[in-house]
């Protein structure tokens, strides 16, 4: 028996019958794939289930960012965009009053694998001494108020070349260099 008698053969009850049956298979695999995913839905929203793991893992990721942005916030370098506006507006503290100074640099190096050291070199800008309280009161802000940055060399000469048994107004000419310590980026394979 072909096809092209089969289909001769078909009548109308036999169609409804066929049309029926297909479209009843149709319908029973819809419905037994809706109460899995039904099923599925169910599970996530039990006790411990993957909706409240993931609200629970959302909420310790929210308390994390939280707590990284104020330590950001509380550095001061803002994730080292401007480190030189850094670097400079310690130097106009009420308590330092140094001046402009010259920042150069940074000179890049990597010691440790994954992380990166700037290292900059600053000086006053005006060719004259300064206090060493002032001095000190700068390098002291520069370290307390970044976990990154860290005084690595300095070099103070005095301003007036006495003898060593002459008495010097304390006043001294100076030259820092500071390293930043970054992580490096990589990138997932």
């Amino acid at each position: 028996m072909s096809v092209a008698t089969l289909f001769k053969s078909m009548t109308a009850p036999r169609w409804i019958i066929l049309v029926g049956g297909l479209g009843a298979l149709t319908l029973g695999y819809n419905g037994w794939r809706l109460h899995q995913e039904r099923a599925m839905l169910e599970a996530a929203l039990e006790p411990d289930g993957l909706v409240e793991r993931t609200a629970a893992k959302i909420q310790s990721l929210g308390k994390q960012i939280t707590k990284l942005q104020a330590d950001a916030d509380r550095e001061g370098l803002s994730g080292q965009t401007e480190p030189i506006l850094y670097f400079r507006g310690f130097a106009s503290d009420p308590n330092v009053r140094l001046g402009q100074v010259e920042v150069t640099g940074p000179k890049s190096q990597s010691i440790i694998k994954g992380t990166e050291d700037l290292q900059y070199t600053i000086r006053p800008q005006a060719d004259k001494g300064f206090p060493r309280d002032r001095i000190m009161n700068y390098l002291y802000l520069l370290e307390s108020q970044s976990r990154r940055v860290r005084v690595t060399s300095i070099q103070l000469t005095a301003e007036e070349k006495k003898k060593e048994w002459e008495h010097t107004n304390d006043m001294w000419k100076w030259n820092i260099e500071l390293t930043s310590r970054t992580k490096v980026e990589t990138k997932a394979p």
